[in-house]
Parts: structure tokens; C-alpha cells; sequence
């Protein structure tokens, strides 16, 4: 008998085994046997039932029958109950397996399937949808919400890549709320954020799909088998610390079946088959010169007055204190979790003390929400958490790369970052890897590529300098190298839109006098 196993190194639908009581139901041999004798058993209703039994527990609707079975074929709906009417006779005394849901469908009880070693539900027990977080609408993510719901719409795995609060966990949620109330889908949402081992994760997935946490600990293709049965989204969010076995358990689940989605969030990409990529930009910044309703138009200056507002803060909204707002977000580049931090500490320092404050972020930005995750709660723990991430050269170059104010070349990446030990390819495959992992920023200026930093990401990688006993180092190396290349950077600025009053190099706040 060709029975699948937790062993297996696939779990392929074709080969796998279900038993139904005194029954077999053989998908690789297209065979029901009971007792071990073949019960002969029609095309259609090997079909249905087959269909039935690969729900895992799970109620199957009479046109999602249809779809399966007839998917070419305009049939009446009494084809279903001649086909079902010709599965119980040949379940014979398991014939009650095969249970009617008034108005809903049909549902396979009590079915064990040898490659799960698991009991399916028992009626009325399948697991119900997990039920979404609640959060306060968007503001200025309407295209991007309708991009990523077209992409989940026709690709089979989407990933939402941006660096930490960037506002990914909160697209995902909402992508999940509309197609839930829209389309009446089955959506699970998965939190790996406090799961960082292979079997904690196992675990967090076991929980929404329905499989018992006591016991023996859920096997990672038990676990597939069940959530491959769903036909609708699985959210899993913060997959980056896990995702090597994150991307095992997406290989198994889409291979099994093609028609359920997967909408993740993650800091790097899964690199897993079938996978559409989103990057998750920040919040559209106002212009300096821009007037007082193009400032309040703005996104990231929407969501700082929606912050600051909610602490109690009762402010004339004058042309000055809009302008000082606008400021504020773009010294913090549109990143939703630092305005968020920053309109927290205005409410104490006032917008003109927090903007003072803003050359180390750092400092400033904390007293996150009491429910959020810990890496949410400063703007320092969401660094940590990235910088964690990465191995030593990585972490290295990084560090290095902090000193730039501006968008930097490969060429000035790697003499400011290379050493003894590390070539120009190995700090450029460093950069590579930073860029995947959303802690540095590609800028394409027609066929040039230059990279970036964000204000905070600078700011963390200065104390990680002065940490590492390099700050000095690092420092005048960049000041050799800009005052070699001083005309052709001189020029490029001047083209270019600055991010801060000054081109030429600065000392972080800790070196000055």
C-alpha cells in the first residue's frame, strides 16, 4: 500500500491515502477500497468525494462542487446528489461519514488521513476564520492597496517587503478585511513575531488551522495538509526571522493546492516559487514650499496630526505649526512607526522642541503603543530587530554606509566600507543583501543606481560606529573622499533635491561641540 508519511519528502496530493473508517480512499490510484478490496466507485463520484475528503473537515459548497468536478460543464444540481447518493452505497456502513450541512454543503467527519496522522474535526468543529486585528484606516495607501489586491487576485504567493513600520502589517490587514467582507473568503492571519524557532512557528500555524496544541507537537507537513484545504488567503506576517521555514512550509501548502493565496509581510523576500514582491514605500512628504492644503493633503503629515491629536493635544493648526509638522516628517522620510513615535513626544516637547530633537531620532522616538510588539515600541528596538538579521560583514558595511547624508554610488560604497578583509565584491554583495532586507534603499537615476539610508537607519548606524570604536575612522575616510571627488558631488547636489540643509559631510550630534 502506498501510503504517505510524515517521512515523505513531499507531500504530494497523488500518492496520499485517506482513510474512511473500514475505507480507503486511494487519490494516487483513483481507487476506494473497503477492506482492502477495490469497491467500485464512478469517475464523477471518485471525484466528489475525493473533493469532499481533500477539505480536510472542512464544509465543501455545492458550486464549489461543481467547480471541482464539472469545472467545463453546465450540469443541474441534482448531479450532485446522484453522485453522493452512489458514494454512501459504496461506504457502505461508513456511509454517515458523508455529512449534509442544510444550505451550506457537504463535510467529510471523523477521516484520518494516514499522511497526517491527525483527526479531522468533528461536525461543527472545523476551525472558524482567525478574526482580523482592528486598526484605524489608512491614510495615503489607497493605490497601493488596490496594486497588492490585484497581484493577490492572479499571483499565488505576494509578499509585502518594506523595512520595520514601514506600514506593511497594517496593508496586509486591510487587503485581508476587504477580501473578507467582499468576498466572503476564508482568511487566517498567522503572527510569527513572537516565534522565533521552526517549531514555534509550526505552532502559530497549528493554532489557526485547528490542529490540537497538546499532545505530540504538529508535524510542519500535518500542518500543510490542513492549510492547503483552505480555499481563500493565508496572512502571515513578520516572516523574516523565520523564513527559511517559512518558505518550507509555503512550498508545501501551494503545492498541494493551487487555488489557496498567500499574502505575507516580511523584511527580506521569501524566495519561494510562484512569489510576486511589493515594496512597501513610505508616506507621501510634503514639498517645503508647499501650501497650507497641499501640507494637510499630505499622507505622513495626516497620520502625525492623527497621532498628535489622539493624545490630548488641543493646537491652532497655524501656516507655522503646519510647516514645522511638515518638517518633522520629512526628517523621519514618511516612515508611518516614526511619525507615529514623533507625534507621542511633540505631545510632551512641543513640534518645535521634537524637531530640534530629530538629529537623534534615537532618543527621541519611543513610547509606542502599550499592545504593540516590543520591536514597535522605539524606533531603536525596530532597528534592532533588522540589525540582528545580519551577519557580521553585513552589519559591517552597514555601520559604515551610515556616514553618507545623501545618496551614494557603488564606487564611494565601497572605498568607505572596505578593508583588509572585505574586497569590493564582498561589500557589494553586502549591499546587495542590506537592499533585500529593507535597510537600504535603491534610487535609480536613469541607468546610474545610487543607494540610500533613511535619517533613522543613519542614526542607528552612527551608534553603531561609535560603538564599534570606528566612528573617527569612517568619518575621515568619507571626508578623503568626498574632498577628491568635491566638483562632481558639488555638482550632482545642486541637481538634486537635498534631504538636509547641507551636502558636505556631518558629524553625528554625540561629535560635535
Amino acid at each position: 500500500m502506498n501510503y504517505a508519511t510524515a517521512d515523505s519528502p513531499t507531500l504530494d496530493p497523488r500518492t496520499l491515502v485517506i482513510r474512511l473508517g473500514h475505507c480507503e480512499l486511494d487519490l494516487g490510484a483513483r481507487a476506494l477500497r473497503r477492506d482492502g478490496a477495490v469497491v467500485e466507485l464512478g469517475s464523477r463520484a471518485f471525484d466528489v468525494l475525493a473533493t469532499i475528503a481533500q477539505a480536510a473537515g472542512r464544509i465543501v459548497s455545492k458550486s464549489e462542487l461543481m467547480e471541482a468536478v464539472w469545472p467545463d460543464t453546465i450540469v443541474e444540481e441534482n448531479n450532485i446528489h446522484v453522485q453522493l447518493s452512489a458514494i454512501r452505497k459504496a461506504l457502505g456502513a461508513d456511509r454517515k461519514l458523508i455529512l449534509t450541512v442544510s444550505g451550506r454543503g457537504y463535510q467529510l467527519i471523523a477521516a484520518t488521513p494516514d499522511a497526517l496522522g491527525t483527526a479531522l474535526p468533528q461536525p461543527g468543529s472545523a476551525p472558524e476564520p482567525t478574526p482580523l486585528p482592528v486598526h484605524d484606516a489608512l491614510l495615503g495607501r489607497e493605490d497601493a492597496i488596490a496594486e497588492v489586491r490585484a497581484m493577490v487576485a492572479s499571483a499565488r504567493v505576494v509578499t509585502l517587503v518594506g523595512a520595520g513600520g514601514i506600514g506593511k502589517t497594517g496593508m496586509a490587514r486591510e487587503i485581508a478585511r476587504q477580501l473578507a467582507a467582499e468576498q466572503a473568503i476564508d482568511v487566517r492571519f498567522v503572527e510569527l513575531a513572537a516565534h522565533d524557532t521552526r517549531s514555534g512557528m509550526i505552532r502559530a500555524f497549528a493554532n489557526v488551522c485547528g490542529l490540537p496544541a497538546a499532545g505530540n507537537e504538529p508535524d510542519l507537513r500535518s500542518v500543510a495538509s490542513r492549510l492547503a484545504g483552505i480555499r481563500g488567503v493565508i496572512v502571515i506576517d513578520n516572516a523574516e526571522h523565520v523564513v527559511q521555514h517559512v518558505a518550507e512550509l509555503i512550498g508545501l501548502i501551494i503545492y498541494a493546492n493551487p487555488q489557496v493565496r498567500i499574502l505575507a509581510t516580511s523584511r527580506l523576500r521569501l524566495r519561494v516559487a510562484h512569489e510576486v514582491v511589493y515594496r512597501v514605500g513610505p508616506l507621501e512628504l510634503p514639498d517645503a514650499g508647499d501650501s497650507r492644503d497641499a501640507i494637510l493633503r499630505s499622507p505622513a503629515v495626516g497620520l502625525f496630526l492623527r497621532q498628535w491629536l489622539s493624545n490630548g493635544v488641543h493646537a491652532d493648526l497655524s501656516g507655522d505649526r503646519l510647516r514645522v509638522v511638515g518638517e518633522i516628517c520629512r526628517r523621519l522620510d514618511g516612515i508611518p512607526l516614526a511619525l507615529e513615535l514623533a507625534a507621542g513626544r511633540a505631545s510632551v516637547l512641543g513640534l518645535e522642541g521634537l524637531c530640534e530633537g530629530l538629529d537623534e531620532p534615537l532618543l527621541y522616538l519611543a513610547g509606542g503603543y502599550r499592545t504593540a510588539q516590543p520591536r514597535h515600541r522605539t524606533l531603536r528596538a525596530a532597528f534592532d530587530w533588522s540589525f540582528a538579521m545580519l551577519d557580521a560583514d553585513e552589519q559591517r558595511v552597514f555601520r559604515r554606509l551610515s556616514v553618507f547624508d545623501q545618496a551614494f554610488s557603488p564606487e564611494a560604497a565601497c572605498q568607505i566600507a572596505r578593508d583588509a578583509t572585505l574586497s569590493s565584491q564582498a561589500v557589494m554583495d553586502c549591499v546587495g543583501e542590506l537592499a533585500d532586507k529593507s535597510l537600504v534603499e535603491i534610487q535609480f537615476e536613469g541607468a546610474e543606481v545610487k543607494y540610500r539610508l533613511s535619517t533613522p537607519a543613519r542614526a542607528y548606524g552612527r551608534e553603531k560606529l561609535l560603538a564599534e570604536g570606528e566612528i573617527c575612522m569612517i568619518f575621515e575616510r568619507h571626508a578623503s573622499y568626498v574632498s577628491e571627488h568635491l566638483p562632481k558631488l558639488a555638482i550632482e547636489t545642486m541637481a538634486a533635491k537635498p534631504l538636509s540643509s547641507s551636502w558636505a559631510v556631518q558629524a553625528p550630534p554625540f561629535m560635535r561641540a
